[in-house]
């Protein structure tokens, strides 16, 4: 599997997330509204997201950098 089926493969696991997602915080809304706030001011929170990004960052500049 080469670059391409890789990054193939990355866009198709986070197109079923995403559709899990929208599904899954349309019935947790109510839910939501009350704790985010609260999760919002957890450093724990903010850390994580940043890490995400950066993990996600760090795999394109992979995928751009390797040669097959």
């Amino acid at each position: 599997m080469g670059r391409t089926g890789v990054l193939l493969a990355i866009a198709v696991i986070g197109y079923f997330i995403g559709v899990a997602g929208y599904y899954l915080l349309k019935n947790l809304s109510p839910w939501l509204a009350q704790v985010l706030p609260m999760l919002l001011q957890a450093e724990w929170v903010i850390s994580g997201l940043f890490g995400a990004i950066f993990a996600v960052i760090l795999v394109v500049i992979w995928s751009y950098t390797t040669k097959e």
